[in-house]
């Protein structure tokens, strides 16, 4: 029997269940990943269609598609939470990685268009940690 793992958007309007074994979690930092998700990069996992399960929210789902390219990003239309969204052929969901309840199983972690990545995200090991915000 395969485990899985949940996942909702912030109102949690949105949710879905995802076997989880991916293999692999990219960590994206080309252009467009950096403009959706306002960060220095995406966290994405990708799951066979077949393993990927809508459990509610599927009507509140906006998709926007970037004109030209194979890049979209899906939202909540309640809480603007990106959610899942299918590959162009419809075979693979992504799934933004911060979207689930748990802890994914990754076998194998990559970082992808590491050229774009911006000057200001370098070196975030040697940044300053607090648990919660700085007193």
């Amino acid at each position: 029997m395969m485990k899985k793992i949940k996942g909702r958007c912030l109102c949690g309007g949105v949710s879905f269940e995802v076997v989880n074994a991916f293999d692999k979690l990219f960590f994206c930092s080309c252009e467009q990943c950096r403009q959706i998700t306002g960060s220095a990069f995406a966290s994405n996992l990708f799951v066979t269609a077949a393993g990927f399960l809508w459990l509610g929210g599927v009507e509140d789902i906006v998709n926007y598609q970037v004109p030209g390219r194979d890049i979209s990003k899906s939202f909540c239309r309640v809480c603007g939470s990106g959610v899942p969204w299918s590959s162009a052929d419809g075979s693979k969901m992504i799934i933004p990685a911060g979207f689930l309840s748990g802890e994914p199983e990754v076998f194998e972690r990559i970082r992808i268009f590491a050229a774009e990545q911006p000057s200001w995200a370098l070196g975030f090991e040697q940044v300053n940690s607090h648990a919660g915000f700085p007193g």
